[in-house]
């Protein structure tokens, strides 16, 4: 024990002369606070770590109120900690570490809204992760006025999205929220001094628990946030009071940079989102949009939204969303489209800011083969974006082979085509691409802008083909032969140089591969 005091009195003696102790007491407390663990169930201990490792170092934690405004469990010594923050903004995280089957976790939640409800005029920021609905909290938090919280973050579990719905934020209680993400639409109230726009600037909302929303009521919220810089909506379901078709107004959200809609789920009798033909947005760079199932086994056609943003509104088509970003991502963006039968991924980027991301869920029973070149292909033209498509569909029935011509008869500006499922399909894709564009006009073969042809299928396809790799050796050459043909007579006289790859799908192992100035 005297050895242990003795060595304890020594490190005690040989701290202050260690060369970080010797930095400036403030430059000291700056290094110190990057150091603290901000994790909200691990910030207490790690400042108790800190303050032990020399005299020092707990004279600046015990002193310094910057090392007190992050406020997170337990709520024992919470009073302290708020008094020893002096008159800083005060930051409040808690998040539950607790089994969400354990009804009495042991915190007192009528306590922690207090805290909420008591301190409302000192916080500016409020993260929360709850269980079990905890509507003590979520009382305090939409009944207090937060005249200084610029960030806000709501996260309920699945046993608390039930309880959630009749709890609504009234914005107008928070005039300085930059940031906010809420597990349920906000709400402005309908006051004359509501009519003045809010600086929030991130809006991210997840409306699971609603089961359905009104996307005049998500109008009527953005009209009131023209500063709004990125906007995320998940689990948009049923639209109870959507405008009218046409006459909608414009929204204008002139530094809008990212928009993305999730989980979009519509219903039978509509399948676009009405929003997406009102904003207006010359800055967006990021456009994201998922469809979920529902929509297309309710026998509608997805891919109408394409078509109908700038149609359904009096905003301009140049100034609907998806003209935005793509004017934004430059002068080399192209369409990158993968459709793998449970799904169809629309992709477009380019040197610039701007990209776009669609996902469109299909059902397995329904591949809508038709309406991935009618309505989307086709669609995608006249952009006139270079086209990389990948069409695989693996454990599938097979594809019509007309399907194979309508998608190159659908994308003249198609540059890469990777195409899988069987050997008979390989050799349609080649037996088109052999053959004329069908425009009476046209003076060129079907792809005219093709650079690369990828096959790849599964192990018992890719046998196949390599087992009579010498045939289709002579028909990769017929088919470029042909095309070089097809060009020179449209008086081209040096045609772009097509390759085309064989690939084994199980091991990535290329089976053939033919390299032509074609």
């Amino acid at each position: 024990m005297a050895g242990q005091k003795r060595a304890a009195l020594i490190r005690r003696q040989r701290n202050p002369l260690t060369p970080i102790n010797q930095l400036p007491s403030e430059l000291l407390s700056a290094i110190l606070i990057k150091s603290v663990n901000d994790d909200p169930l691990h910030r207490t201990k790690s400042l108790q770590i800190l303050a032990q490792v020399a005299w020092k170092w707990w004279q600046i934690i015990k002193s310094d109120p910057q090392f007190w405004t992050h406020i997170a469990p337990p709520m024992e010594g919470v009073e302290l900690q708020i008094r020893k923050a002096g008159t800083l903004p005060l930051r409040l995280s808690w998040t539950e570490d607790e089994d969400p089957s354990d009804e009495d976790d042991g915190t007192d939640w009528g306590a922690v809204g207090d805290l909420v409800q008591d301190h409302a005029s000192r916080w500016s920021g409020i993260e929360l992760e709850l269980y079990d609905g905890r509507e003590a909290v979520l009382q305090a938090l939409c009944t207090s006025h937060f005249p200084h919280l610029k960030n806000l973050r709501v996260h309920l579990s699945d046993e608390a999205l039930t309880m959630s719905e009749e709890w609504r934020l009234n914005l107008a209680q928070c005039p300085n929220l930059q940031a906010v993400q809420l597990p349920i639409m906000p709400y402005l109230p309908v006051t004359p001094s509501s009519n003045s726009p809010i600086h929030l600037r991130t809006l991210h909302l997840d409306l699971r628990p609603m089961k359905s929303y009104s996307s005049h009521d998500l109008e009527s919220l953005l009209r009131l946030t023209p500063q709004l810089v990125e906007l995320k909506v998940k689990n948009l379901l049923n639209d109870t009071n959507p405008p009218a078709p046409f006459g909608a107004r414009i929204i204008d959200l002139p530094n809008l940079r990212c928009l993305e809609f999730t989980h979009a789920v519509t219903g039978e009798e509509q399948d676009w989102i009405p929003l997406l033909a009102q904003i207006r947005a010359p800055r967006l760079e990021h456009l994201g949009l998922q469809y979920g199932r529902k929509c297309v086994m309710g026998g509608q056609t997805i891919f109408t939204v394409l078509v109908t943003w700038p149609s359904a509104s009096t905003n301009r088509p140049e100034e609907a969303p998806l003209h935005s970003v793509l004017r934004n991502a430059g002068p080399s963006a192209a369409w990158r489209i993968e459709h793998h039968g449970h799904s169809i991924t629309v992709e477009a980027e380019g040197s610039g800011s701007g990209r776009v991301r669609l996902i469109f869920a299909c059902d397995n029973r329904h591949p809508s083969h038709n309406q991935f070149s009618e309505d989307t292909l086709t669609h995608l033209s006249p952009f006139g974006l270079p086209v990389d498509l990948e069409v695989l569909f693996w454990n599938s029935e097979t594809t019509e082979l007309e399907f194979w011509d309508e998608v190159l008869d659908a994308t003249p500006s198609l540059r890469t085509f990777k195409v899988g499922n069987s050997v008979e399909i390989a050799r349609r894709v080649m037996d088109r691409l052999s053959t004329k564009a069908p425009s009476s006009s046209s003076s060129s073969p079907r792809a005219p802008h093709l650079e690369k042809l990828d096959f790849q299928w599964e192990d018992h396809s890719a046998d196949i083909w390599l087992r009579s790799k010498y045939d289709e050796d002579e028909a990769v050459q017929t088919m470029l032969d042909k095309r070089r043909e097809i060009f020179i007579q449209g008086g081209v006289i040096d045609p772009p140089k097509l390759v085309v790859t064989v690939h084994k799908w199980s091991d990535g192992t290329e089976g053939l591969v033919e390299q032509s100035s074609v």
